[in-house]
């Protein structure tokens, strides 16, 4: 357990972000890395319904998915981003890269669930383009935690990274059957800035993306992960469900991203590759408790 707890009562405001994260540019670590040991719980979070009918529409949920499990990541974001503009936070928040997720499912939302968010620093990870750390949230409602989530960043070229390996999901094992091909706007990064929070400049502007060694901006890697579930998994609400992703080449805005799926009864894989089906941009699988039947 991290050796204090902070209330947070309603997330930063976009100007405080844009602020905080221009202070962090100053930094430059040096020795071992070290992450605060505290964590951040904000008590009551209220589920918006036109705020998840939008993010159900821009990442393609179908309604009788109910809240999808990727959602309650956008209640615990702004925790992430307060954890990292901290002044004992080693890196400067721009320029790191989201690499892999991991969601766990214990039951889905429902819209009048009033749940509370907290989020911790997990484990630093050592990685072959530089240092990766971990972010860990998770969502109760009456003190039942019902989801929880992991989150690794990766701050490129940093040397000497420290931590256990990052051990990639093996490429060859990638879904092979398409499901969907997309053609997705320029306007896709800002649109799902928006609902998200996450305005990273490599997102929603092409001088930024540049900054950071983009051609064009990048599609978020958890719109990529949402939309790609949204493709694989059956049109029903699904209570106990695991769903973890390796992101790997980013998808270029505007661009063309090609969805597969190889479904198994109760677990699957899935990926996303360029618009001749080889690039991989998203290596995933998701996994459904045996015990869930299709309502009769």
């Amino acid at each position: 357990m991290p050796a204090e707890t902070i209330l947070v009562d309603r997330p930063l405001s976009t100007a405080a972000v844009l602020r905080g994260g221009l202070r962090t540019l100053a930094k430059r670590p040096h020795g071992a890395p070290t992450l605060p040991d505290v964590e951040l719980l904000r008590p009551i979070v209220s589920i918006d319904a036109g705020h998840l009918d939008a993010y159900r529409v821009l990442c393609g949920f179908d309604p009788d998915h109910g809240i999808p499990i990727t959602y309650p990541h956008l209640l615990a974001f702004p925790l992430h981003l307060q954890l990292m503009l901290r002044p004992d936070f080693p890196f400067p928040l721009a320029g790191l890269v989201h690499i892999a997720n991991r969601i766990v499912q214990y039951r889905a939302l429902r819209s009048d669930d009033q749940p509370s968010v907290r989020a911790s620093f997990g484990p630093l990870r050592a990685h072959a383009r530089g240092q990766a750390l971990t972010i860990r949230a998770e969502v109760a409602v009456a003190d039942e935690t019902v989801w929880e989530s992991e989150s690794l960043y990766l701050r490129i070229g940093a040397r000497d990274p420290v931590g256990a390996a990052f051990a990639a999901m093996a490429g060859e094992k990638a879904a092979r059957t398409q499901r969907a091909r997309e053609n997705l706007s320029a306007r896709l990064g800002p649109r799902y800035a928006r609902i998200s929070g996450d305005r990273n400049p490599i997102h929603i502007s092409s001088i930024g993306a540049r900054l950071f060694g983009f051609k064009r901006r990048i599609a978020h890697g958890m719109w990529t992960k949402a939309r790609a579930l949204a493709v694989a998994l059956p049109p029903r609400r699904l209570e106990a469900l695991t769903a973890t992703v390796d992101f790997r080449a980013p998808i270029l805005l505007p661009g063309t991203a090609t969805f597969f799926a190889d479904p198994e009864p109760h677990d699957a894989r899935f990926a996303v590759r360029d618009a001749a089906g080889e690039r991989l941009h998203l290596i995933g699988n998701y996994d459904a408790d045996p015990s869930e039947k299709p309502p009769c």
